[in-house]
């Protein structure tokens, strides 16, 4: 995996990369290497590590209460659909977005989990499709909804998965929506692939 590092305070991050390094996975951080620039994507010399897309997810580590200028990069991941996982007491957790999670007591277990998520796109296919009346509640809600639609995550590549049931002549246009909703919910990934089963 490669992560991006965003640390509430200077070091604060010292500890936490400890794990993934171990793990063989890549570290990145945000930080400028001139103090002038706020961050590296507009440091003269530095690349946002955002901006290729290889980035799995962002890790947040965490000092206090409320969120301060140093952990903008979470703002940025979120902002690009990239999960966020925070480190620290979870009693001073705060949302950076959908997508945000709390790292528990096992970091590499949360990270590669969160990694992979796509549950905060499934949510919005949902949504986009319930407001612009392609699908009903009756389709989407219950314990064990007709219709469903589930997205796994990768760097640069998303894969929807579309459920319904067989024979459901709505198929094609439900398909379509979902994807141009997706799209609409995370346009930095540049591929999607849609996959289509029935009940």
């Amino acid at each position: 995996m490669r992560v991006l590092l965003v640390e509430g305070a200077p070091g604060a991050g010292a500890a936490v990369q400890t794990e993934p390094v171990g793990a063989g996975h890549t570290v990145a951080g945000c930080d400028a290497a001139d103090s002038w620039a706020p961050c590296r994507g507009l440091d003269g010399v530095g690349a946002c590590p955002l901006v290729d897309g290889s980035s799995h997810l962002a890790v947040v580590a965490r000092v206090g209460d409320d969120m301060v200028p140093s952990e903008r990069g979470a703002l940025c991941a979120s902002r690009r659909r990239v999960p966020v996982v925070l480190t620290g007491d979870p009693r001073h957790a705060v949302s950076f977005g959908p997508g945000t999670h709390l790292a528990g007591t096992d970091l590499l277990a949360t990270c590669r989990e969160a990694a992979g998520s796509g549950l905060a796109h499934a949510a919005a296919i949902r949504r986009d499709l319930l407001i612009h009346g392609v699908v009903t509640a009756a389709d989407v809600d219950g314990s064990d909804p007709p219709i469903t639609f589930s997205v796994r995550r990768e760097p640069r590549r998303l894969r929807l998965t579309v459920t319904l049931p067989e024979g459901d002549r709505r198929q094609p246009g439900i398909t379509k929506a979902a994807q141009e909703a997706l799209r609409r919910f995370d346009q930095w990934t540049t591929v999607i692939d849609v996959l289509v089963e029935h009940r």
